[in-house]
């Protein structure tokens, strides 16, 4: 095919690729373009597929016949360019521009980022201490306190909140007549402060009172009342049966042994309770030893990146988000974004700052790996697999867990297993340089042996595994 190519590099590991078509080839597609649409509609004078170029032409317009071929032209002499100038794309190319005369295609191409590491053998990074929090071991232990309270009868008198059961009689006397309002047995009462119970007044005549005595007092209901005994007054007799407060159990052994059969005294709950907090803090130092070991390394590194690095970890933090959401029984993302009053791009530039520092770690880390000809071993693959999914007493993945196992050993789960281990070996040789610690020694590997390569799937491939162009009019 006839074209010729030009290319002029950008900022940020981006190339500027122009495809200018012979006229020639643009001649022989718009005929190509005319014979096909004069054998699908009928032209006045003329049978199906015998109109000449001309006359097809003047009834559909030059434009409409650039229609039927542009897109699927440029897609093929994207891919021969690319090819011609050995051109190896990062991510999916942009289409900047398309003019007609003469035929010419400008994209935007994404290049592999480029990373010179600095001298990561000698970088030193101080790691912080594991501090456990006190206030947090006295948080948690109230915590069981409320976990274990509950209602119990106390012999005092009674007091807001407290749950008394009385048997409770209250009549209007009217001259002769006599109207029963209330006679209730073992009637369980809240005293409740803030919400009384009516007629106003009833809930503070209870207050004082213990188990066994007993009372007798009038209230009345205003005349402006909702109820149908507005404006009248009541005898009330009360017998309270039981006084129960809701109380927590005290800080003591008798607690500790409620918690869990392991703990005697209470100072083995609380010393409990701070090897969990310790293990939780030193995974969260931990964590935020690497992320300091690996912006260190950013800094005495050279990155340069296209555009699409960053925007590539912004969607795989949209696509999490939006698994987790719909794991949690919602809408996903798009669900998300309504409620939050929030375009996607809003949302998206809000993930900015946070996907650029992973994404600038995972090239540094990456990059280690190249670097270090670090590679995941056939037995690493499979003790990560069995990790994941468990063993049986024997140490074997137990039949319950084969087909989840299956799935790990498929070629997208695999790649999943092997990224995971070879950030793992990455990571410990770059904490152990930072702590000036000797490095692990990774064993020699055999032809078995799997690097990035295999981890990592070819980022500007479609389902195809082609590298595509976009359509006229698409924007990336």
């Amino acid at each position: 095919m006839a074209f010729t190519v030009t290319t002029e590099p950008r900022e940020h590991r981006q190339l500027a690729v122009t495809i200018e078509v012979s006229k020639d080839q643009v001649d022989k597609e718009l005929r190509k373009a005319a014979a096909k649409i004069a054998s699908q509609y009928r032209i006045p004078g003329f049978r199906k597929g015998k109109a000449p170029y001309h006359i097809v032409v003047q009834q559909f317009g030059l434009n409409n016949l650039y229609s039927e071929f542009i897109d699927e032209l440029g897609q093929k002499l994207f891919q021969e360019a690319i090819v011609q100038e050995a051109i190896e794309p990062y991510a999916q190319s942009s289409l900047e521009d398309i003019q007609l005369e003469p035929l010419t295609y400008r994209l935007l191409v994404p290049l592999e980022p480029e990373v010179k590491l600095g001298d990561y053998r000698t970088l030193r990074v101080d790691e912080d201490p594991v501090e456990i929090d006190e206030a947090e071991v006295e948080r948690r232990l109230a915590n069981y306190q409320d976990e274990y309270a509950g209602w119990h009868e106390v012999d005092r008198p009674s007091q807001f909140g407290d749950l008394l059961s009385a048997d409770v009689r209250s009549v209007i006397v009217e001259g002769d007549d006599e109207t029963v309002v209330l006679d209730e047995a073992d009637w369980d009462i809240t005293l409740d402060e803030e919400n009384p119970m009516e007629p106003a007044g009833f809930d503070r005549e209870l207050l004082g009172m213990r188990a066994g005595e007993e009372k007798t007092f009038t209230l009345g209901w205003p005349a402006d009342s909702q109820s149908i005994y507005a404006g009248k007054e009541a005898q009330f007799h009360v017998k309270v049966n039981s006084v129960q407060g809701y109380e927590k159990p005290p800080l003591d052994d008798a607690l500790a042994q409620l918690v869990g059969p392991d703990f005697n005294t209470l100072d083995d709950l609380r010393e409990s309770i701070r090897e969990s907090l310790r293990a939780d803090e030193q995974n969260r130092v931990r964590s935020r030893y690497m992320d300091k070991v690996l912006d260190a390394l950013i800094e005495i590194s050279e990155l340069d990146y296209p555009p699409a690095v960053i925007e590539d970890q912004i969607d795989a933090m949209l696509r999490d988000m939006d698994l987790r959401l719909r794991q949690y029984g919602l809408d996903g993302i798009r669900a998300f974004l309504r409620q939050a009053h929030q375009t996607e791009e809003q949302y998206r530039e809000q993930l900015r700052p946070e996907a650029t520092k992973i994404a600038l770690r995972n090239l540094v880390l990456s990059e280690v790996i190249k670097q270090e000809g670090i590679e995941a071993s056939e037995d690493d693959i499979e003790a990560r697999i069995k990790q994941i999914v468990g063993v049986d007493e024997s140490g074997e993945i137990s039949e319950s867990a084969a087909e989840l196992a299956d799935v790990l050993r498929s070629p997208g789960g695999r790649a999943m297993i092997i990224s995971q281990v070879l950030t793992e070996k990455a990571l410990s040789l770059l904490q152990a340089l930072a702590r000036g610690e000797e490095p692990p020694v990774f064993a020699p590997q055999t032809a078995a042996a799997t690097s990035t390569s295999e981890a990592e799937a070819p980022v500007a491939a479609d389902a195809s595994g082609e590298t595509t162009l976009p359509a006229a009019g698409d924007s990336e």
